[in-house]
């Protein structure tokens, strides 16, 4: 599942780069009535780009923290897996504020607030598994704390989904 959110999200990269430059072009040809400055279609295809390569970089990110959550969950790390709980935890708001600098145009808008729902759950299940973790390390049960970021995290991935749906990749 992993792979595949990874490897959507890159194509969802690639079409963006596409669609930007393709859409520039259409734009132009569109209507000789309503000029578009040629400086106002190129910040709108470098932000379109800059984000792209921003959500790039945080899935590279997440992809780390997760694959540490995983393997602490295998080894009934709790420890690990409380430290690799809050790496998700601070890397996904670091990314929810990034994400939240750019400016992209319409036609991505839609998927720019998925990636950020994702990211949002992918936070709350960053959280509830730290609170599972520590309740674990402790003695103490922590399965309702660790069903409740399977919850968020399932969502996450939906949301993930939606966004690169969005954006043209299917």
């Amino acid at each position: 599942m992993k792979k595949y959110i990874y490897f959507t999200l890159f194509i969802l990269l690639v079409a963006l780069i596409v669609g930007v430059f393709a859409g520039s072009q259409n734009d132009k040809n569109a209507s000789q009535a309503q000029p578009t400055s040629p400086l106002n279609t190129f910040k709108s295809a470098y932000q379109d780009i800059a984000w792209g390569t921003n959500v790039q970089k945080h899935l590279n990110i997440l992809k780390t923290d997760l694959d540490g959550v995983s393997n602490a969950t295998n080894n009934s790390d709790y420890a690990t897996l409380a430290v690799y709980s809050q790496q998700i935890v601070n890397d996904t708001q670091n990314a929810i504020q990034e994400n939240d600098q750019y400016t992209v145009s319409p036609k991505l808008q839609d998927a720019q607030k998925e990636w950020r729902a994702g990211l949002q759950d992918y936070n709350s299940a960053g959280q509830f598994l730290l609170q599972g973790a520590n309740k674990a390390k402790n003695g103490t049960l922590g399965a309702e704390n660790f069903q409740k970021a399977r919850t968020f995290r399932n969502s996450g991935t939906g949301h993930l989904e939606k966004a690169s749906e969005l954006a043209g990749i299917t």
